[in-house]
């Protein structure tokens, strides 16, 4: 839906800019982490919101997505148990994706949320290590009312930004999941999860002797947990060769994003 691909797109936006910016030195460590998570809880948002049409796009893209999920080594059976509340995707498991995106994430989100506000108003707002060194500061602004007021304005716009796609361009629901029908040609996940499952899609069915997926999934987890932590991997003034390597780090990623994103766009037709 257009809520969530501009939440998650948003929120990458932001993430990318704040890492490139080292907007995640000293002392704004769990800053970073609590944005990282928040991130992660926007995917979760799109992952579960689609199967919510139960219509057969929806369907057999969960169904990919859960048996993406059920692949991750040591935990994965578990898990996909957890999401699907059994071995297979049932009027069970559509209820169960509802629960979690009406009330278990929105509830996990916003205290995670308030929690990231607050870093961020008690911190201040980060100034680039280049302006930093130039002798600049940053601006300040006390939260009530002059930073809230300026943030409803923000949110007033991008819900009406919001309402007014829907109105255009409706989405529409599509023909009734059928487990039993065959699935649709070029099934593909959303834009955000398109990396991903192209870097999957290429891999061999064996790396070194292990299932390539299983390593894909490795692979895509511990690139993830790298960035979490770079704000303790990176040099704490944000200077030097080892903190050039990290935004070449990230440079490198979102090119990755972007173009295998592309490659599966490609690829579908």
């Amino acid at each position: 839906s257009w809520s969530a691909n501009l939440m998650v797109g948003a929120a990458m936006i932001h993430m990318f800019s704040a890492f490139l910016l080292k907007a995640y030195r000293a002392p704004r460590e769990v800053t970073w982490l609590s944005g990282f998570v928040l991130l992660a809880l926007s995917l979760a948002f799109g992952f579960s919101g689609y199967l919510l049409p139960w219509n057969q796009l929806a369907f057999f893209a969960t169904k990919v997505g859960t048996d993406i999920t059920g692949a991750v080594p040591f935990v994965g059976g578990a898990m996909l148990h957890l999401l699907r509340g059994g071995e297979q995707i049932t009027c069970g498991t559509l209820t169960r994706f509802f629960g979690f995106h009406v009330a278990v994430l929105p509830a996990i989100t916003t205290v995670l949320l308030a929690t990231h506000l607050y870093l961020v108003q008690h911190h201040g707002m980060s100034v680039p290590p280049s302006v930093e060194q130039a002798g600049g500061t940053s601006r300040t602004m006390r939260f009530m009312p002059n930073f809230l007021l300026r943030d409803a304005v923000g949110w007033l716009a991008a819900l009406g930004a919001l309402a007014l796609l829907s109105a255009l361009f409706p989405w529409e629901l599509g023909v009734k999941a059928d487990p039993y029908a065959p699935a649709p040609a070029g099934i593909r996940p959303e834009w955000f999860f398109g990396w991903m499952f192209q870097t999957l899609r290429m891999l061999p069915a064996h790396i070194l002797g292990l299932e390539g997926e299983r390593v894909g999934i490795l692979g895509i987890g511990i690139a993830g947990l790298v960035w979490a932590v770079v704000p303790f991997l990176d040099h704490p003034e944000g200077r030097g060769a080892r903190s050039r390597f990290w935004t070449a780090f990230g440079v490198v990623a979102i090119v990755y994003i972007v173009v295998f994103t592309l490659l599966m766009y490609r690829s579908g037709h």
